[in-house]
């Protein structure tokens, strides 16, 4: 997975997905803060970034790189980064007969470069890394009022199965 693959076929405008590098982390920060924005839009100021948040995310995503049990890819559309996932096996407690799972934390493509595959890519790509280290199940969380992402999520064959419910105090 460390060369970038063509998608849909090798024609310009294809995306193409590859592992991520360290080189990457500025401009997948950038989506991530566009990610974050959006979640403040429709969550509330809970999600709002913590001053010096960029470090915290780049230090975290980096062990997310050339790690066997976790995962940052990159979307690319003529060789410019237009999307990132990342993504991590995962262990419940020891209570549990089926303990190992799949977890995706993010996924975003740019505005201007949706519909095209991107999505549809990282997802295939991280569900075929998931599967060749014998991850049977991958969970997610999207939010309640990101009606985009759960259709997106549909379509990839995700399933609601759990209710998470807050309230204030």
């Amino acid at each position: 997975m460390g060369q970038a693959r063509p998608v849909g076929g090798s024609e310009s405008g294809d995306p193409r997905v590859r592992t991520a590098r360290i080189t990457d982390l500025d401009a997948l920060a950038g989506m991530w803060e566009e990610l974050a924005k959006y979640h403040v839009e429709i969550g509330g100021p809970e999600y709002r970034l913590a001053p010096r948040w960029r470090g915290e995310w780049q230090r975290f995503t980096r062990k997310h790189i050339g790690r066997k049990d976790r995962l940052c890819l990159a979307a690319e559309i003529d060789g410019i980064a237009v999307g990132f996932l990342l993504a991590a096996i995962l262990q419940r407690p020891k209570v549990f007969e089926h303990r190992r799972y799949g977890h995706i934390y993010d996924v975003f493509v740019e505005a201007g470069r949706r519909n095209r595959g991107a999505g549809q890519a990282l997802v295939g790509a991280a569900m075929d890394w998931f599967r060749a280290r014998g991850v049977d199940r991958v969970e997610l969380y999207t939010h309640a009022m990101n009606a985009p992402g759960r259709r997106f999520w549909s379509k990839m064959g995700f399933e609601t199965t759990v209710h998470i419910m807050d309230r204030r105090v």
